[in-house]
């Protein structure tokens, strides 16, 4: 089995040239990590959400989480006089955590008669299927993690039913009810209990940023969205009738024990040849006040 020897992060990567054989792609499985990592970018948004917080080693990753207790020190600063000492303040110390490493990947074969013929349709199927899968795996673990993060912090904020406002009058229709309503509640909500955190990126499901697009309409919903300081994802990962709501970049770190690579070999039994991709993440929440959970977006 031939190792691939170097491997590429989930970053934005460049292929130059032309005409490039099946042949040349097997053998050279650098160039399938190369163009699996180009599409899985394509549509991969764990990396907005989380900040790339490095390399990994031993398997797992050791890190401090935010408390409320650690928002402030325990101590007040005080007024300090002309040659006074300044006041010792301290701050809890928190019971560190681990998260552990997870592997994601697969494997598809080509046949010897379609690398014979190069025929690149094969090697174009199997790798468009397996980086939508890495990307959806990846995406859903992001998401999986900032929940339970939710639900031990008891991040939450009721909002309101986004369908409602599209079969309301016009002469019935209130501010309170229009969906941008929630967008301010939720950053009041950041702003009253002192955070310090910005609730920029809403991650939400296809089924409510239909509803949105429609009431307000493509160019005005940009507009509204601009305003308030927001950028919007739409997702299936996303449980419909919810929103995650984050500070981008702000809630913890996305590292790689091993970035995405690809090894092939010829399985002569069967006359065809295995190309295999895998990557190791791990996800960190390290401030879980920088993410919300919005519920009652739906019926």
């Amino acid at each position: 089995m031939a190792q691939n020897p170097v491997s590429y992060p989930l970053g934005a990567p460049v292929v130059s040239g032309t005409e490039i054989t099946l042949d040349t792609m097997l053998n050279e499985p650098t160039r399938i990590t190369r163009y699996l990592s180009d599409l899985t970018l394509r549509k991969m948004f764990s990396q907005r959400i989380f900040s790339n917080g490095g390399s990994v080693s031993g398997g797992a990753v050791i890190y401090d989480q935010l408390t409320a207790n650690d928002l402030f020190t325990d101590r007040d600063v005080q007024n300090v006089e002309p040659g006074a000492e300044f006041p010792i303040v301290t701050s809890s110390r928190a019971t560190s955590k681990v998260a552990q490493v997870e592997k994601f990947g697969g494997k598809f074969f080509v046949t010897d008669e379609a690398r014979d013929r190069n025929d690149p349709l094969a090697l174009r199927i199997g790798a468009q299927k397996l980086a939508n899968t890495i990307q959806r795996k990846t995406d859903g673990r992001a998401l999986a993690v900032l929940n339970a993060a939710v639900t031990e912090f008891s991040q939450t904020a009721t909002g309101t039913n986004w369908a409602t406002a599209l079969s309301t009058a016009a002469g019935s229709m209130t501010k309170a009810i229009e969906p941008a309503a929630d967008f301010a509640k939720v950053q009041l909500s950041a702003d009253t209990d002192e955070l310090g955190v910005e609730y920029n990126l809403w991650i939400v499901n296809p089924a409510q940023y239909s509803n949105l697009v429609q009431f307000y309409g493509a160019s005005n919903l940009s507009a509204v969205l601009s305003a308030n300081g927001i950028e919007m994802i739409p997702t299936n990962r996303q449980t419909a009738g919810e929103a995650l709501v984050v500070e981008a970049g702000q809630v913890g770190e996305m590292r790689f024990e091993k970035s995405l690579s690809t090894e092939t070999w010829r399985e002569q039994a069967t006359e065809r040849t295995w190309v295999q991709s895998s990557v190791r993440p791990v996800f960190v929440v390290t401030n879980p006040y920088s993410v919300i959970k919005v519920t009652g977006l739906a019926g």
